[in-house]
């Protein structure tokens, strides 16, 4: 039975906030343990990984989650979309391997333990990232969640024993090392998906499949939008720690990993709202979109009380998690909850543009608000700490990006004059259909 849209959001954001929790709780860790020094250089790295990600396996992800919802929508194979989901993943995580290092040790000047641990980060959370979304686009919440907080818990208590031990330089590899159990645990439900689709096609057709069409495209767009879009965040970490000493870095890296969880709840949703808008759109794209403004609606309050509880219990809660000598986080975490509720709110909008063939649009957007965000970094540093100046370019480009792509998403998508331009014709249709598709 197909459970409902809020039960699946649930589930989605129950495994992200095990994930985020763990991301949370080696912040923690490492701060109360380590140092505020040591909290810089890893999240600084952790950061660089994101990015990274960012520019391939995130939104092949999110390809994952939209073309396989329509494979089953039109009872069609999956086998197809994931086997060209895997080996560009592979190409792309040599590559991003092979320039995130060199990258890594200009901006951090990590030792070659550290750099190795980094690019084991960077393949695993890449191979998680789009397991996350192959899994939503198959339908297996529930398995999701099991396992998100399963590696949760096992990045955790690996960390544990790395402080324990004092070996420092191993801290990033008990993430990786969760991650990568996520993706182990995923293939045998993946593969058994793969089998018993389309089961009246020919192995030999299944074999000889083609990518889906469109599927390129979307997600190399895509890769520009997350990269605008979810990059500045993770920029403003590297900018901080470039242009801080490494004590005023560890306050902007404590206040980011207060200010971020919140948004999670945005990305879990986002993760199960892209193929439910994929199935809204294939069945009436009218209202798609009014479905769509509910559920933005019913949304942004809730993030607005997650963040405004964040923020009114800031002086307390940064010193409640981190302990003594943290205090300097308290501002910079608040100028960051506003960035942070304003990243959400886009996100979920770029969700629905992605899916109603608008990829263009949220890129646009995205990058229009990342340029101002970066820009505006820059230009306050002279004024402002590396810390502030870093919070306000997030609060300023997460706001252009937000704004225009609620008010781009609540428009009148091509779907809905019955014809689609651009990526839509590749993407809207399988092979041998036409480019025009008249609204059910």
């Amino acid at each position: 039975m197909r459970r409902s849209l809020f039960s699946q959001s649930v589930l989605s954001t129950a495994g992200v906030l095990s994930q985020g929790l763990a991301r949370f709780g080696y912040s923690i860790l490492i701060a109360r343990f380590v140092g505020a020094s040591e909290l810089a250089v890893v999240n600084t790295l952790i950061s660089l990984s994101i990015i990274l990600s960012l520019l391939w396996p995130t939104a092949a992800g999110n390809a994952a989650g939209a073309f396989l919802a329509r494979a089953r929508a039109r009872d069609a194979s999956t086998a197809p979309v994931l086997r060209a989901l895997w080996r560009s993943f592979a190409v792309s995580a040599v590559i991003l391997v092979v320039l995130g290092v060199p990258i890594a040790l200009l901006a951090t000047g990590a030792d070659g333990g550290r750099l190795a641990a980094f690019a084991a980060l960077t393949v695993a959370w890449s191979a998680y990232i789009m397991t996350r979304g192959i899994r939503m686009g198959l339908g297996q919440v529930a398995e999701t969640a099991v396992w998100d907080t399963i590696s949760a818990v096992i990045s955790l208590a690996l960390l544990a024993a790395v402080i324990a031990a004092g070996a420092d330089p191993l801290l990033l590899w008990p993430l990786a090392i969760g991650y990568l159990v996520f993706v182990v645990a995923a293939l045998p439900g993946m593969r058994s998906s793969t089998r018993t689709s389309d089961p009246t096609a020919p192995p030999a057709a299944s074999r000889i499949a083609a990518a889906p069409e469109g599927l390129w495209r979307f997600i190399a767009t895509n890769s520009v939008a997350l990269l605008a879009t979810n990059g500045l965040l993770q920029f403003a970490m590297v900018f901080a720690y470039a242009n801080a000493d490494p004590v005023q870095a560890g306050m902007f890296a404590a206040a980011m990993a207060l200010a971020t969880p919140a948004s999670m709840l945005a990305q879990a949703v986002s993760q199960v709202l892209i193929p439910r808008f994929a199935f809204w759109l294939h069945e009436d794209p009218a209202a798609a979109r009014r479905r769509y403004g509910l559920v933005l609606l019913v949304l942004v309050g809730v993030l607005v009380v997650a963040f405004g509880l964040v923020a009114v219990l800031a002086g307390w809660l940064v010193p409640f998690v981190y302990g003594g000598g943290y205090e300097g986080s308290v501002q910079v975490l608040r100028i960051l909850l506003v960035g942070a509720f304003l990243f959400s709110v886009g996100i979920i909008a770029s969700s629905f543009l992605i899916t109603s063939w608008r990829t263009g649009l949220a890129t646009a957007s995205a990058v229009v608000g990342t340029a101002i965000g970066v820009v505006l970094m820059y230009a306050l540093l002279p004024a402002l700490t590396a810390s502030d100046a870093a919070a306000w370019g997030v609060v300023a480009g997460t706001a252009v990006t937000a704004v225009s792509s609620v008010a781009l998403s609540l428009r009148r998508s091509p779907a809905e004059s019955g014809s689609w331009t651009g990526s839509a014709s590749g993407a809207g249709s399988s092979p041998g259909e036409s480019g025009t598709r008249t609204p059910r």
